[in-house]
């Protein structure tokens, strides 16, 4: 099964230290909310977001938005082979449900994100297709090895071993009962923390420049459904 991370979503509620910030109220107004429930946006509050510590690294929640389109409604997800999870800067981590079914709109998923960040779950009663969850990033690859001994971890990471998609599909499994637990960064400048890093044992660079999440994500995902041999899992169940 796979199982992929999105690292250090540029995820977040406007903070404390500039939601009385005139540009932060007037975003508020137009959307008839309060401005700490609001998701912060480099697009809508840029000029604000200066004044936080490593701006650079936050605010850019279209990031996520487009990787779990990318993700999502997959064969390998219809088919029961993959789990996504949100890990957030402040530690936190979403738990992402196979079938649940986001809002294309990126303005509807913005909402539903505030509800989350708000509320904790989405929905707020019954079954939850998303929710937070307090543990560590370490407690959740734990959990996903679920005790096998050759599950493997992979970081997609400027800088690792400089990987094609021969050597790709040489290194994942064709056993979809082996766990593949992949981390991809979903920021949009900076570095991953060392300890991050380390927790995952093969560092991999998947082109010569810098490729955006969304597009790592599918890579590794569709390359994961070929050494499976996902599609022919499909057409024999017709």
């Amino acid at each position: 099964m796979l199982h992929i991370i999105l690292l250090d979503c540029a995820l977040e509620l406007v903070p404390r230290e500039i939601s009385s910030l005139k540009q932060i109220q007037k975003h508020a107004t137009r959307r008839g909310k309060k401005s700490s429930e609001l998701l912060l946006d480099q697009t809508h509050h840029g000029q604000s977001m200066t004044k936080l510590s490593q701006s650079e690294r936050r605010g850019r929640p279209d990031i996520t938005f487009l990787s779990l389109m990318s993700i999502l409604e997959t064969p390998l997800c219809k088919e029961g082979l993959l789990s996504v999870h949100l890990h957030l800067q402040d530690g936190r981590i979403i738990e992402v449900r196979p079938d649940v079914r986001l809002p294309r709109n990126y303005d509807r998923f913005v909402g539903l994100m505030e509800q989350l960040l708000l509320k904790g779950r989405v929905p707020p009663q019954g079954d939850s297709l998303l929710h937070i969850n307090e543990g560590s990033i370490e407690d959740l690859i734990s959990k996903l090895k679920a005790g096998s001994d050759n599950a493997k971890t992979l970081l997609a990471v400027e800088g690792g071993k400089q990987t094609s998609i021969e050597s790709l599909r040489n290194l994942l499994p064709q056993d979809p009962s082996v766990p593949v637990i992949v981390g991809v960064g979903a920021f949009p400048h900076g570095n991953l923390s060392d300890e991050t890093v380390s927790m995952f044992g093969t560092h991999l660079e998947l082109d010569s420049e810098v490729m955006m999440a969304w597009h790592v994500s599918a890579e590794l995902l569709w390359i994961y459904s070929l050494n499976i041999g996902v599609v022919k899992i499909r057409y024999s169940a017709t």
